[in-house]
């Protein structure tokens, strides 16, 4: 059964938000499968640069990988609302530290079926300062 979708601006970026604050900064993988589970299908792509992950434990493990490669309290920001139509959103965002250094930024575009996210590609700008050519987080 389809859930009802709402698709208005301020519905997906809250989505888009949420998956930022509950997956993408949580650090506990419990607690990350759990808002895994509510905001992806079962089948969720993630595209990455230079990886493709498939499934909701995939995504959770390679979410655990990447954030042991980031200084403690570096976490995700989004810098934008969502944009977008036809179940295609887009979200700005940066990754700082805990100083409010930026040392990463991009953008999420999420495909969504049924209101969960199906695909998301996350798109990594290049580096702009030392700080980010040296954190390596750009590729």
């Amino acid at each position: 059964m389809s859930r009802i979708v709402d698709y208005s601006y301020t519905v997906m970026s809250n989505i888009l938000e949420q998956n930022l604050s509950l997956v993408f900064n949580e650090r506990d993988s419990q607690k990350r499968l759990v808002a895994l589970a509510d905001l992806y299908t079962a089948d969720a792509v993630m595209y990455e640069p230079e990886n493709i992950v498939v499934g909701q434990a995939a995504i959770s493990s390679t979410i655990d990988s990447l954030l042991a490669s980031l200084p403690p309290g570096f976490r995700f920001v989004p810098q934008s609302v969502a944009v977008g139509h036809h179940d295609l959103f887009c979200m700005r965002w940066t990754g700082i530290t805990p100083d409010g250094e930026v040392i990463v930024s991009g953008s999420d575009v999420a495909h969504l079926r049924d209101g969960r996210i199906a695909s998301l590609y996350v798109l990594i700008d290049p580096p702009t300062t030392q700080a980010e050519q040296g954190a390596g987080v750009n590729g």
